[in-house]
């Protein structure tokens, strides 16, 4: 069977119309892309990494990361539209989000995976007379089975590694980007206080409470209420448990202990990383203490925010801090780094990164301190470095105090 036959059942098509494109926010990577195409120095870019995907593509198709056996790619080349290859079921998730290129679906009882998209690569690249030549490809996100393949299909091409170039174009965000950016950082701190508002109306003398499991199920059901797409890391950890990053959830919500909130979840693609701090009833002075010393750490970090200063020196300055103010920090942690569409990419605010801060880059400050029990105490928030220093994006609401559960607002 010919490569033309195989595909006589796959789907290639443009978008629908205009208005499916206007429904999906135009991030404007793609002009990006081809604004730097001369420095990637290659006739075409394949992308196979989910996140990369998502980058070069601007859709959100469904739950990539779960799925390493129903890989996707895309494809750019220097003439023609882009093209993007999936699975037949995630097809129309990119048609109905705006796609404006080309879609090409395949069957997956064509072989073991990768073998179906590498027979649908093939078939694009060779329509594109890009049988040979320079083709950039992200080897960090492709599997070695995968690569192998790949050199076999097409012995002619020189695939050239495009991880760099691509690290780099993702660092800074277009207007676009950081428009999702914002939106989603904000819709994590609704998600937030929703189920604590919902906690509110359980205080009283004789109320059950909730469970942990109650309070982080209510977490996910926001994320989905507010528009939110996928969401990662959940987790809600209080008093003496939390001082490990994470446990499994259980007993109930109890007085007197704090509350740690941790959220990962992205919209269209384009990724939150929240964490916050609540404590059940007035807070005690040493709860009050911890959490403002959690929050003077970040004060430092944030003023180092701006275009010029390198990850590592920003460290250093917290860490300092920590020392001279007698703050208990975690010291084997990072204090930040980049959001986009990951939840966690480059820079990162470590004493190991010594890129310099730009213009347009996205980060989220996130620095551990300890309470009086040990618990991990954290208070993430996300900036844009621009020009005169940074602007905060998850503005929703200001959390210049610790969070307290008393009832009040449900009962008065």
């Amino acid at each position: 069977m010919s490569e033309s036959d195989w595909l006589k059942g796959a789907t290639q098509s443009r978008s629908r119309s205009a208005a499916d494109v206007a429904a999906w926010p135009l991030t404007g990577v793609d002009t990006k892309v081809r604004e730097n195409w001369p420095q990637l120095g290659c006739e075409a870019l394949v992308a196979v990494g989910a996140d990369n995907v998502t980058y070069l593509s601007g859709k959100s198709l469904p739950f990539p990361d779960c799925y390493p056996d129903r890989p996707a790619a895309v494809v750019w080349t220097s003439g023609g539209p882009a093209g993007l290859i999936c699975p037949a079921d995630w097809a129309e998730a990119a048609r109905a989000q705006g796609w404006p290129g080309v879609v090409l679906s395949y069957d997956e009882n064509m072989g073991l995976p990768p073998q179906p998209l590498v027979r649908a690569l093939t078939e694009l690249l060779s329509e594109r007379h890009l049988s040979g030549g320079c083709v950039g490809l992200d080897f960090e996100r492709a599997p070695q089975h995968l690569l192998e393949l790949l050199e076999t299909a097409l012995p002619a091409v020189n695939w050239v590694p495009c991880d760099r170039w691509l690290r780099d174009l993702r660092m800074i965000k277009t207007a676009g980007e950081v428009h999702l950016l914002e939106s989603v950082a904000n819709m994590a701190q609704r998600v937030i206080l929703s189920p604590l508002n919902h906690v509110e109306g359980t205080i009283s003398h004789d109320g059950p409470g909730y469970t942990i499991t109650e309070f982080t199920e209510r977490l996910r059901v926001h994320v989905c209420e507010f528009g939110g797409s996928v969401v990662g890391h959940l987790a809600a950890v209080q008093g003496p448990e939390a001082a490990l990053l994470f446990v499994p959830p259980r007993g109930r919500l109890t007085p007197g202990n704090l509350l740690r909130i941790d959220l990962t979840h992205h919209h269209r693609g384009y990724w939150s990383d929240a964490g916050r701090m609540a404590v059940l009833g007035e807070p005690t002075p040493e709860q009050e203490r911890a959490y403002q010393e959690n929050l003077a750490l970040k004060a430092v970090a944030a003023s180092y925010l701006r275009p010029g200063v390198a990850c590592d020196e920003l460290w250093e300055a917290v860490g300092t801090a920590a020392q001279r103010e007698g703050i208990r920090w975690v010291e084997s942690t990072e204090v930040g780094h980049g959001l986009g569409v990951s939840h966690r990419e480059p820079p990162f605010l470590s004493r190991s990164d010594c890129t310099k801060l730009a213009v347009g880059m996205v980060l989220v400050l996130d620095i551990v301190t300890l309470g009086p029990l040990g618990e991990l105490m954290r208070s993430k928030d996300t900036f844009e470095i621009v020009p005169q220093g940074n602007r905060l994006l998850s503005w929703y609401k200001d959390w210049d105090r610790l969070y307290a559960v008393t009832g009040w607002r449900a009962i008065h």
